[in-house]
């Protein structure tokens, strides 16, 4: 899921579970998961009309470019994983 907050900046969505949500905003610089309630989460941030494969092609150009942390990393290539096996059974 991709979001952003009130202040523009937007963020995919790489766990929803347990009631915390793990998301990496992109920021200039490295690139870091947060965690935060679920409260916390439907506060701040709203989802948007983005597609998730062109948002995480441009979080990973960015996480070669700039680096990120590693969980960061792991939450992202997870999510693209996980979307490239749905995309292929559909074929």
């Amino acid at each position: 899921m991709v979001v952003t907050n009130s202040h523009r900046t937007t963020a995919i969505v790489v766990k929803n579970a347990g009631g915390k949500v793990t998301l990496v905003p992109m920021s200039s610089g490295k690139l870091a998961a947060q965690t935060l309630t679920f409260a916390e989460f439907v506060a701040e941030w709203h989802e948007v009309d983005y597609a998730l494969p062109q948002a995480l092609d441009n979080f990973m150009r960015h996480v070669a470019a700039q680096g990120a942390t590693a969980a960061a990393v792991k939450g992202l290539e997870h999510l693209r994983a996980r979307d490239n096996c749905v995309v292929a059974s559909l074929f």
